[in-house]
């Protein structure tokens, strides 16, 4: 797999943490039943890991990688929701000077640039530790069920 592959991976988590903020097609979808879907998801993931990676001593290693992923996609998923909530009391305030704004945006670009970089270190140190044809199975895994259609839309009766 390539790192075209692995970007893709960290940009669909990315977008299902965010996702429980959107509207679907007939509402938002139920963060309760997103967040176990999401749940039982990242749990398969674990057990398929456990079941591909030949050697038990990698299989730990790439399920505390996952674990470490998870947590870099968590943060950046509350850097958005300040950055958010920065960006709407700026444009809220009539007195906020385009120095704010610009700056606001420069420090979330920053921030932004920073998290998929560490996602992507994380991905890298995930392919180090499997085969070529583990990768493969974990990668399909991933970009097949960590869909944030596929988990967060069709809880809430719309498209996959």
């Amino acid at each position: 797999m390539t790192g075209k592959t692995g970007t893709i991976v960290a940009l669909a988590v990315a977008a299902l943490m965010l996702l429980p903020a959107c509207a679907g097609p007939k509402g938002p979808p139920d963060p309760a039943k997103v967040q176990e879907k999401l749940t039982a998801t990242l749990d398969g993931e674990k057990e398929l890991i456990r079941s591909t990676v030949a050697s038990a001593e990698r299989a730990d290693n790439l399920v505390a990688l996952l674990d470490e992923r998870d947590r870099l996609v968590a943060e950046y998923a509350e850097s958005v929701r300040a950055y958010r909530e920065r960006i709407t009391a700026l444009t809220a305030d009539y007195g906020a000077e385009r120095d704010s704004l610009d700056e606001a945006i420069s420090g979330y670009n920053k921030e932004r640039s920073e998290a998929q970089r560490q996602i992507v270190e994380v991905i890298d140190a995930m392919k180090k530790e499997t085969t070529a044809e583990e990768w493969k199975v974990v990668a399909k895994y991933q970009i097949k069920k960590l869909n944030p259609r596929e988990l967060a839309y069709e809880q809430a009766g719309g498209g996959s």
